[in-house]
């Protein structure tokens, strides 16, 4: 079956959902002493409070739990169907110089304000010297330096804007297209890189290879390519987070995990779950055995690394009173920084011996609901998040370059769904606004472009 007619509503619908296991499924287990034993390798010497935790496998915990895996698809769907009818007319000949002058502009302005930070040469990402710890620093330094406008052009609007070139590169055979695209990428990858992150450059590897995979390349040379790509980068990129330890005196305690940073508005943030590095109070091991527990370490926290947060999330807020992240905005107040976030509070209730930096721990639209507005809340983001996910399907129906790209744009969003607050998911560096923006001035240059050569 070909793979470009099955990408519609099901596609980004398949990404939410797949994301959401791979993700948060571990969390199915921490009720159960299988789970528990794999959470507390994890936080070793670390106890996790069991104890406390006395919401963990009630209802409203198993409610939230699928509230992704079940209200988000059937939302999602029903949207598709009842605009299915719907019909848009765009013309699909953008000049190429549009795309490539947009491109151009943004990665001026992120080179720019990555000199001015220090951070052009990348050099903090795989420099050996530099523990975890550091490097979250540096992280968390750059946030504030780079400001939001470099990371939205950099996680969302160029990734596009190269899944635009590619499926154009593809579909028309061009030649420029396929080497704008390349060039691109290895500006991407670097900007990413330079910002001592992986996540995002992982996701850009991933977005290529779907637009390779609805772009007619074939899905299993498409899913080779794609992995062999992204595997190669993430094992390069986690091994070089492991430093060389120069003395045996005391460092930074952090516990053994890490869970997706996302930079959150107003705020330092990262999630240093964990610190890989060998001075945690274990003897350092090579050869085959130390390689071997550096791959159980990368696997055990890949798999817990959003899961860990839920049972916190929760218990925390299944009191009122600890809800926060939604304010009433006032017309005095109405540009006032958020007092808020349930990332960091629950950060700081489950690594309390973090306290050199502003940690985040991430959930998705349905528990960030919760945090935000309790249960009816959780259930009405989810449902706003699965129509929206259904919408972009139904502006994504034909084959040309730039519905091919909005489709990836939407499987995008929906894997955000399952990361971040709605808000984020919409008006963030990593949000909806910022995939979608340079497809719509793509669309609007080119309308304007004719309706100027009609006259």
């Amino acid at each position: 079956m070909n793979f470009r007619k099955m990408r519609r509503g099901n596609l980004a619908v398949g990404v939410a959902v797949s994301a959401y296991i791979a993700t948060s499924g571990a969390a199915a287990l921490i009720p159960f002493p299988v789970g528990q034993e794999q959470l507390g390798r994890l936080f070793f010497p670390q106890e996790v409070p069991y104890a406390w935790m006395t919401t963990l496998g009630s209802p409203t915990y198993w409610l939230l739990f699928l509230l992704t895996l079940v209200v988000l698809p059937i939302a999602a769907i029903a949207t598709e169907k009842v605009f299915a009818s719907a019909t848009l007319s765009f013309s699909d000949e953008v000049p190429l110089w549009i795309p490539l002058v947009l491109a151009g502009a943004m990665i001026a302005f992120c080179v720019y304000k990555l000199a001015q930070a220090g951070g052009l040469s990348a050099s903090e990402a795989w420099d050996q010297s530099l523990c975890y710890e550091e490097k979250i620093l540096r992280r968390v330094e750059l946030f504030s330096l780079l400001g939001n406008k470099y990371y939205s052009f950099v996680y969302s609007s160029l990734p596009i804007i190269g899944c635009y070139l590619l499926a154009r590169g593809l579909l028309k055979r061009e030649k420029i297209s396929l080497g704008a695209c390349a060039a691109l990428s290895v500006i991407v990858l670097w900007l990413d890189v330079a910002t001592v992150q992986k996540a995002p450059a992982l996701l850009y590897v991933l977005v290529l290879g779907l637009t390779l995979a609805l772009s007619g390349f074939g899905l299993v040379r498409s899913a080779v390519v794609t992995i062999a790509a992204g595997g190669t980068i993430y094992l390069a990129l986690a091994l070089s987070q492991f430093c060389e330890v120069k003395s045996t005196g005391p460092t930074l305690a952090s516990p053994p995990g890490r869970s997706l940073a996302v930079p959150l508005p107003g705020s330092d943030s990262s999630s240093p779950l964990g610190s890989p590095s060998t001075a945690d109070g274990e003897p350092s091991e090579s050869g085959l055995s130390g390689v071997l527990k550096k791959a159980i370490w990368i696997v055990r926290t890949g798999v817990f690394r959003m899961a860990v947060g839920i049972p916190y999330y929760v218990q925390i807020f299944s009191d009122p009173d600890q809800r926060c992240g939604i304010v009433r905005p006032t017309f005095s107040g109405l540009l006032a920084p958020q007092p808020c976030y349930p990332a960091t509070k629950v950060f700081a209730v489950i690594y309390p011996a973090i306290t050199y930096t502003t940690g985040s721990q991430p959930a998705g639209v349905g528990l960030s609901g919760y945090a935000e507005g309790g249960l009816f809340y959780a259930v009405l983001a989810t449902v706003i998040a699965g129509s929206l996910i259904g919408l972009i399907s139904v502006l994504a129906r034909g084959n040309d370059p730039v519905n091919i790209a909005t489709q990836v744009a939407g499987c995008l969003y929906a894997y955000y769904v399952t990361q971040v607050p709605l808000t984020a998911t919409l008006l963030d560096s990593y949000g909806l606004v910022w995939l979608i923006a340079p497809l719509a001035a793509m669309r609007a240059l080119t309308w304007m472009i004719s309706i100027t050569l009609r006259k």
